[in-house]
Formats: structure tokens, C-alpha cells, sequence
């Protein structure tokens, strides 16, 4: 059995994993493991909004009338300084 099917999938049991790995990296690695996951946090976050942002294309939420329509609802309750 390989890594990958011997680790749990249930993020209960998978956090403590996650915290020994962390505990054992050097400190001489630790700034790059840091970078990875930001990177990957990054990434992740991107990929949601994304998939946020084609279903409210599929439901319609992106007709230039409603952007425009709410352009102007925020600008009148917030109207900027002359």
C-alpha cells in the first residue's frame, strides 16, 4: 500500500498528521514550506472565486444592465466628494 491510500481522508485525523509534519520540517525549510503554502492557499482561493464567478454568469448575475444598475445604487449611497 502506497502513502496516498494509507493517509485518512477525515480532516480530523489528517490535521495532526499535517501539525508532526510541520513540527519535523528544519528551520532551514520551514520559510519555503511557508511560501508552498501560501502559494497553494492562493491557488485554492483563485480557483473558488472562479467557480463563484461562472455559476453567477450561468445565473445570469453579470447582464451589464444589473452591473450598471447596482453601479449606480452604490454610488448614490455612497456619493463622492466634489
Amino acid at each position: 500500500m502506497n502513502a496516498v491510500q494509507s493517509t485518512p481522508s477525515d480532516p480530523r485525523e489528517l490535521r495532526p498528521l499535517l501539525h508532526q509534519k510541520l513540527d519535523a520540517i528544519s528551520d532551514a525549510a520551514i520559510g519555503a514550506v511557508h511560501d508552498l503554502l501560501l502559494e497553494f492557499e492562493r491557488r485554492w482561493l483563485f480557483a473558488q472565486m472562479a467557480d463563484e464567478a461562472e455559476s453567477d454568469r450561468e445565473a445570469g448575475k453579470h447582464d451589464p444592465a444589473l452591473v450598471e444598475q447596482a453601479i449606480r445604487a452604490h454610488r448614490s449611497r455612497h456619493p463622492y466628494a466634489a
